[in-house]
């Protein structure tokens, strides 16, 4: 039943960073978020927002787990929950009424960064769980 969970988790989190990646890809060229794009963008972080919790907490259980675990599995999600809650912070900061306007694009291009940045460290975690997967069933 884990596994399924597990793999739900993964598919559901690849696909959010996935939606948020495209809709993202304007502002490499330095153009600004704006219309469907920037709707999607919202959407799809309102779900990573709810979900990165719930991912983070469930796979959580492999740290403490005796289950062998690959350390590209335990870099992966560290550095997913990290980025994850970096891009979330940031935005977060931004919605105060505590930030400046030149503090705000500070916090809008860390945002970027770790949002980005978020692609190769959950390519690490699929590498990872992978790894897992193999070792714990070599018939597979």
């Amino acid at each position: 039943m884990f596994v399924w969970i597990d793999r739900l988790l993964l598919l559901a989190l690849v696909l959010v960073v996935a939606v948020l990646t495209v809709t993202s890809l304007p502002s490499l060229g330095g153009k600004t978020l704006g219309g469907q794009m920037l709707l999607a963008h919202m959407m799809a972080s309102g779900v990573l927002v709810m979900g990165l919790p719930i991912f983070a907490l469930f796979f959580l259980r492999y740290f403490v787990a005796k289950r062998p675990t690959s350390r590209f599995q335990n870099l992966g999600y560290l550095a997913t929950v990290a980025t994850g809650l970096i891009t979330i912070v940031t935005v977060f900061l931004c919605m105060l009424p505590i930030p400046s306007t030149h503090q705000m694009h500070s916090l809008m291009s860390i945002h970027a960064w770790a949002g980005f940045a978020m692609i190769p460290a959950i390519v690490l975690l699929l590498i990872g769980a992978r790894a897992t997967r193999s070792a714990s069933h070599p018939h597979s």
